[in-house]
């Protein structure tokens, strides 16, 4: 059941009848709403040039509503989803990004000051629930175990950023900050994400390694499954640093992940 059947259901609840017209087709096939039909629960009646369906058994049809869509509420998180639908997923809702944070600058929290060093330093990460995050030097970070060291790669001159779960543009929004590094994959997921990126802020730089060709040849491996599709954002970039990475990816049919780290 999803939001269609919802309102389908909740007019037939409200109004004890719908047109056949007024009845989505995905409704109208559907297994349950044939189930009502068969079972005399809706039953279909001539109605000028077409036909209707009428709630003939009103205690029966309550029953149902009730089995499948729990509680009648405006859904705004996951938890309103169960309760509504019986199912998280079935309605997309916006909840609030939770990024993690590294680094040995002091950043601003939602408008607060925060000493970031010092949770660095005695828990390794700082992670929050945040609607606004502002520091002078960001770098987004794709994997979690690259973020846990990204200083020893990068300096400490930055604010390190690992997201839980995709980043999409409503999460880049929380962002404030004058310069942007992205450290990701050098496959074409990373490039779209970098791509993504670069849509909302014009100013985002690809990190790539100076040593990227040798590291390449050590520690690349074959390209298949879904980090072979490259997209049409990725095809048409004029970027320098997309088109190498592109065009080695192209060349070899080969990738390198950002763990190269680990062989240093």
């Amino acid at each position: 059941m999803n939001q269609t059947d919802f309102r389908t259901y909740k007019k037939l609840k409200d109004d004890a009848f719908l047109t056949e017209k007024a009845v989505p087709k995905t409704v109208l096939s559907s297994p349950h709403f044939q189930g009502l039909v068969f079972s005399l629960i809706l039953e279909k009646t001539k109605s000028g040039r077409g036909f209707r369906y009428e709630v003939s058994k009103v205690t029966e049809f309550e029953n149902f509503f009730k089995t499948h869509f729990p509680e009648d509420i405006e859904v705004k998180d996951k938890s309103d989803n169960v309760r509504k639908f019986r199912n998280s997923k079935i309605q997309k809702t916006v909840s609030t990004p939770i990024f993690m944070l590294r680094g040995y600058d002091t950043v601003w929290i939602n408008g607060q000051e925060l000493n970031l060093e010092d949770y660095t330093k005695k828990f390794q990460l700082f992670a929050c629930n945040a609607e606004k995050i502002e520091a002078e030097r960001i770098c987004i970070v794709e994997n979690l175990d690259t973020f846990l060291v990204a200083e020893k790669l990068l300096g400490k001159n930055y604010v390190f950023l690992h997201k839980y779960g995709r980043i999409g543009k409503e999460s880049l929004s929380s962002l404030y900050t004058n310069h942007l590094l992205v450290f990701v994959d050098y496959d074409f997921n990373g490039l779209e994400e970098f791509l993504r990126i670069r849509e909302v802020f014009e100013f985002a730089q690809l990190h790539i390694p100076e040593n990227y060709d040798e590291l390449f040849g050590m520690y690349s491996q074959s390209l298949k499954g879904n980090k072979a599709e490259m997209t049409n954002r990725i095809k048409q970039s004029s970027d320098v640093n997309v088109v190498k990475i592109r065009e080695s990816i192209i060349r070899n049919n080969r990738f390198l992940e950002q763990q190269y780290w680990k062989y240093d």
